[in-house]
């Protein structure tokens, strides 16, 4: 079964290393899982959960997010997690407490600590503003989209902790208690910067008796927005015995235990037992008992762990590309396996006793010994795809996609780094060798035709860099090139040591010039026998290679 964006290894990581960055909590039990609507932490049994799949905005309310990150729905949630994991880790050093009371008073206390804490964490990591700020205004946004920008003054305590400070949204208090906000508002924000986590429970308390509802049970629709009843509502006991368990689907398999790492975490630092305490000083700085210790800015580190770039979902085009040039793919891959000599078998002295008279009189009889073939040594790619004005004509952009989709994912399979550029007048890093898959596939899925051909700079910045093993460069172009361009290609040429499969789109009219440059190219004359024809091309290399 494929893993989840979120279950690479190099994203838990980078989540764990960014809870103990912002909480310095290293005996906590750190998860990742979809069966939290948004995160919880369990104090009383060192388990924090986060829920790493929010979706994004709806799209009509998506140009009213502040500080949205570049990256798309995959970018926003990486950040949303990171705002996630900041947001409870201020819980363990500014909440008192390890449960909230019951019924609606328990979520309204939420509502208001989730406010007075973020601002508290702002004063000690002043870089979480903007995460924080983007991360309000995408549950804003969430919350007017279900149920609009009035409603009564418990849930404008709620929008109105989102959207104090933006430009365009705010709540509109419309319900049977409107005439109550003026006074509720003032409770709201002077408990924001309460000293301490009681004071906000007898505001909340407060706002209850004035509104007459003291006594209410939760509210379903708050629930989303309240960090998931972070603080154990219904009793940390009850629930931490069952995140232990692993019932949630998802989230089974991936805990570390009590103190330790999940699976794709880091292991304990220097210093560190295997509780997962400090051991320098002889102090802990995560025991649990007695008051908690409220650390400064980069407790966790100096800097904030840089975030990974996580997988994108791939696009329509990349899909139908996709289905399109699988079984060319995998033929091509094989191709791009360098092949290694067969075993042999040669003779030697190595075992038995050796016969001096026989040697002499030339009728020794060495034994058989079989000899490996030797492994086939590394190979990358390198790709330059021309995506000028002239590609267009005939449909040659379309044919020079689906070429360098099908080479990508061939790479891909056969477990090859590849670099690769598109190119114009300008050029275009495309893939580098770091790229996730989908990723990679996703961006040649998107090439599209620009302006003016000149190959030579691509190749400056396609070969320049250094990658191990025998350099194989595929150049696929039309070859309307300048005399001064295809020049500077013969010189880049003749100092470049690995293969170079040249594919000319264009017509026999330009092939005399490419081939000075490039020697024998690889022309397409028929569109459904160019993937053949450059498995052939290969073959004829590596027959040279290895001969």
């Amino acid at each position: 079964m494929q893993k989840l964006w979120w279950q690479d290894e190099g994203i838990r990581a980078w989540a764990w290393r960014a809870w103990r960055y912002y909480s310095w909590r290293p005996g906590y039990q750190f998860r990742l899982s979809v069966a939290e609507a948004t995160a919880y932490v369990d104090m009383q049994n060192k388990v924090v959960v986060c829920n790493p799949q929010r979706p994004l905005p709806p799209a009509k309310y998506l140009s009213g997010v502040r500080h949205l990150p570049a990256g798309g729905e995959r970018g926003f949630q990486l950040a949303y997690l990171e705002s996630l994991i900041a947001h409870e880790a201020g819980h363990t050093q500014f909440t008192d407490t390890d449960s909230l009371p019951p019924g609606l008073l328990g979520q309204l206390v939420n509502i208001i600590e989730d406010e007075r804490m973020e601002r508290l964490m702002v004063q000690d990591f002043p870089k979480l503003a903007p995460l924080l700020t983007m991360a309000g205004d995408a549950d804003a946004a969430h919350w007017i989209d279900r149920q609009g920008a009035g409603g009564d003054v418990i849930g404008g305590c709620l929008l109105w902790r989102f959207t104090w400070n933006h430009p365009v949204w705010a709540y509109k208090p419309d319900g049977p208690d409107a005439h109550l906000w003026p006074q509720v508002k003032e409770i709201l924000e002077v408990a924001w910067t309460a000293p301490h986590y009681d004071d906000v429970v007898l505001s909340a308390r407060r706002i209850l008796a004035l509104t007459g509802r003291d006594h209410e049970e939760q509210r379903p629709e708050l629930s989303d927005f309240c960090d998931g009843e972070a603080l154990m509502l219904n009793g940390g006991e009850e629930r931490g015995k069952t995140r232990q368990d692993g019932a949630e689907g998802d989230g089974a398999g991936q805990q570390g235990k009590r103190g330790q790492p999940a699976a794709g975490q880091q292991e304990q630092e220097d210093g560190e037992d295997e509780s997962g305490t400090r051991t320098d000083d002889g102090a802990a700085r995560d025991e649990g008992e007695g008051e908690r210790t409220r650390f400064g800015p980069g407790s966790g580190g100096q800097d904030a762990p840089q975030r990974p770039t996580p997988e994108q979902p791939p696009t329509a085009q990349s899909e139908a590309l996709k289905v399109q040039t699988l079984g060319d793919a995998r033929r091509l891959a094989a191709a791009l396996r360098v092949p290694c000599d067969p075993d042999s078998v040669r003779p030697s002295r190595d075992r038995g006793r050796f016969r001096y008279d026989r040697y002499v009189a030339g009728s020794e009889r060495p034994f058989d010994r079989r000899m490996g073939g030797g492994s086939p040594g590394e190979t990358h790619l390198r790709l330059a795809v021309d995506i000028s004005a002239s590609m267009v004509q005939g449909g040659r952009i379309t044919q020079a996609r689906r070429m360098a989709f099908t080479v990508v994912q061939a790479a891909q399979m056969a477990g090859i780094a590849v670099l690769a550029v598109a190119f114009d007048e300008r050029v275009q890093s495309l893939v580098e060798p770091s790229a996730r898959p989908q990723n990679a596939l996703n961006a040649v899925a998107a090439l599209n035709v620009r302006g003016d051909t000149c190959l030579s700079p691509a190749l400056r910045a396609l070969w320049t860099p250094e990658l191990s093993g025998q350099s194989v460069t595929l150049i696929i172009t039309d070859g309307q090139l300048s005399a001064g361009d295809y020049a500077a290609c013969g010189t880049l040429k003749a100092a470049h040591s690995g293969a170079v499969v040249p594919i000319l789109l264009g017509t026999d009219v330009a092939r005399p010039a490419y081939e000075r440059a490039f020697g024998v190219c690889v022309q397409m004359d028929d569109p459904a026998q160019l993937t053949n024809h450059v498995i052939a091309f290969l073959r004829a290399w590596q027959a040279r290679l290895w001969r």
